[in-house]
This record gives C-alpha cells, structure tokens and sequence, in this order.
C-alpha cells in the first residue's frame, strides 16, 4: 500500500539580531534553516491518506513486520 501524510513540526530558539532587524523584510524560512539549534519541540502527522496497491512491492519498506 502507499501512504501519504503530512508533517507539522514545532521549533523555538533565541537569536540574537541586529537593532534594525525587521521580520517583514526578510526571508525567515531560509534563515532559520541555516540554525545549528533548529529548537525542534515536536512532530504531528496529519491528513494520513491510505492507498492499496494491486500487488506487493518488492523494494518497499515493511511496517507492522509483516
């Protein structure tokens, strides 16, 4: 079967900026990437969607130990 899910992850950390620093004006995402602390808090998987196939996959991964 294929399954498909979404990630959410949570992160916090203190940086410090400079005093003109202004979060409108900057690409955040990339920034925070760059973190060697990226804060991770926690991970939620939402929206898991099922699909079976109509024959087993010899290179896929096993689950449950099946």
């Amino acid at each position: 079967m294929v399954i498909e899910w979404t990630e959410v992850s949570s992160h916090c950390v203190v940086v410090n900026v400079p005093g003109d620093f202004g979060p409108e004006v900057v690409e955040l995402g990339d920034a925070l990437g760059s973190l060697e602390d990226d804060g991770f808090l926690g991970v939620v998987r939402e929206g898991i969607v099922v699909r079976f196939l109509d024959a087993p996959d010899p290179a896929a991964e096993e689950l449950f130990g099946c």
